[in-house]
């Protein structure tokens, strides 16, 4: 049965992906079976609309088995999680996370072991959401302090937006390709885009 690893980091500034490589390098999965999406916020941008993701529903549409280190790689909003597993699950994927050993069968049968995998992932999904909210809620915070206080000077912007808004329009690229023009992720792009 295949074995095929997922990964995400958020930011490109400080986070690398290489514990989630080094993770998947432990489990024995072959690298041309490690898929990780680079700069991809898991709350922003959905399971579907990441490169590397795509790469892992196509090679488990058959079923297999999915290793991530934990649930939140794949999604952090609580319904795009609880969907996209309902939906591996379905086509007997077996869902492997490495931070914890805890395992999401799809191959499952029995309808009390299929309750308990379905209500700890509703939990979890409930859990990540709740956790990145309350993350975004005290960053919020500690900048308002540090604006009152006079030592907020903001975070520096990967690339000039106004830049990335023309040089988009000018040639009518795709949000992805204008990431790979300035080596910069998806959302990066999207913010740019979005403060039109």
């Amino acid at each position: 049965m295949r074995r095929i690893y997922y990964g995400r980091v958020s930011t490109l500034d400080g986070q690398t992906a290489a514990s989630q490589y080094a993770d998947a390098e432990a489990r024995g999965i072959a690298p041309d079976d490690v898929f990780i999406d680079e700069g991809v916020s898991g709350y922003h941008v959905a399971p579907c609309d990441r490169e590397q993701w795509q790469h892992v529903e196509r090679d488990l549409r058959k079923g297999g088995v999915l290793v991530v280190r934990w649930l939140d790689r794949i999604s952090r909003r609580y319904d795009e999680l609880h969907t996209t597993m309902q939906r591996l699950m379905s086509k007997g994927v077996r869902v492997e996370c490495t931070l914890n050993g805890m395992v999401f069968d799809g191959a499952e049968t029995d309808a009390t072991r299929k309750a308990v995998r379905d209500a700890i992932l509703a939990f979890m999904a409930a859990q990540g959401e709740a956790d990145y909210l309350n993350r975004r809620e005290m960053q919020a915070r500690g900048i308002e302090l540090a604006k009152t206080a006079g030592r907020y000077k903001g975070r520096k912007q990967a690339v000039d937006y106004a830049e990335v808004r023309k040089w988009k329009a000018e040639h009518g690229a795709t949000v992805r390709a204008t990431a790979e023009h300035f080596g910069v992720g998806v959302a990066t792009v999207a913010r740019a885009l979005a403060e039109q």
